[in-house]
């Protein structure tokens, strides 16, 4: 018995030291800008180091796809970015946000609110990527919305060796993945920078129009983690002095009402798409995200509002 005590005490010896090794490995390797994937949105964002914009847009593929930001730009005569990806409700957003300004400064923050971000979870397949941010965990928002979001990482365990939530996520942090990472350093394939973080540009001649897509309905309620998790975002901009425009992007057919009576708390202008002709198919990919003609319109028609 003694004996089998003492191999298992090795044993366990052993596997939080190699625990804390490669998680220790993790840590430093997966926040080194040289080895994030510059292919997917979120890893890009947190690539960027030293920007200085006039403006943000944050907020889930509605955001992203709303804008074309080049002519955003030049329509404002000011520099923006694109910091919104796709199946990101607040949660994602808040934590963006937070490691974005940690080496970046903006002025202006543009943020999409809709009801499926108020309500993420009947909205989204996915409503938080938390592995995205677990390399990041020293930071103190970042851990308190990790903790709060996998009980499993709100424990003893996590508290005596916090390297172990590596192996939570393990699909996302394996030997294979540090072997395409570095692979990816020597090559990296960077989508957004032309587009400041927005959507690749094709031909407007040669779009595609949507003859008919499926529509589905919005949720007509609001989940209290979500609203406070958007209380947040704006109590984090509000820290860092940046003026802060809540905006909803166009989705085919929609009735704002609801939206507009749940945003009547939030003491911050907002931008709805009242003037954008949402019962025009032609300008949607599908019922929630605008086509590149979409863009065109939206872009204007939100110039205008900003500068009311």
């Amino acid at each position: 018995m003694r004996r089998f005590l003492i191999k298992a005490c090795l044993g366990a010896g052993l596997l939080s030291f190699f625990m804390i090794g490669y998680g220790a490995f993790c840590d430093y390797f997966f926040t080194q800008k040289r080895y994030l994937d510059l292919a997917e949105k979120k890893q890009w964002v947190l690539a960027q180091d030293g920007g200085d914009y006039d403006y943000a847009v944050l907020g889930s593929s509605r955001a992203y796809g709303a804008f074309d930001m080049n002519m955003l730009d030049s329509l404002t005569g000011m520099s923006g970015i694109n910091l919104a990806s796709n199946g990101s409700g607040f949660k994602d957003n808040l934590l963006v946000l937070n490691l974005f300004l940690q080496n970046n400064t903006i002025d202006k923050l543009f943020l999409q609110v809709d009801l499926g971000s108020l309500n993420s979870k009947e909205s989204f397949s996915n409503e938080f990527h938390a592995f995205t941010f677990l390399p990041y965990w020293e930071d103190s928002i970042v851990q308190k919305v990790l903790r709060n979001d996998i009980p499993a990482l709100d424990n003893r365990l996590t508290s005596l060796i916090p390297q172990w939530r590596y192996f939570y996520f393990n699909k996302y942090f394996s030997p294979k993945e540090v072997l395409r990472r570095a692979e990816l350093s020597d090559s990296q394939t960077d989508l957004y920078t032309e587009v400041k973080g927005g959507m690749q540009s094709t031909s407007i001649k040669n779009q595609k129009l949507n003859s008919e897509f499926q529509l589905y309905p919005q949720p007509h309620k609001v989940d209290s983690l979500d609203l406070s998790y958007l209380s947040e975002i704006l109590s984090l901009s509000n820290s860092k002095n940046i003026q802060t425009t809540l905006f909803v992007a166009p989705r085919y057919q929609s009735d704002h009402k609801y939206l507009q009576s749940v945003m009547q708390q939030f003491p911050y202008p907002i931008v709805f798409p009242l003037e954008f002709d949402e019962s025009d198919q032609n300008l949607f990919q599908d019922q929630g995200h605008l086509n590149e003609y979409g863009r065109f319109f939206y872009s204007n028609e939100f110039y205008k509002k900003i500068l009311d």
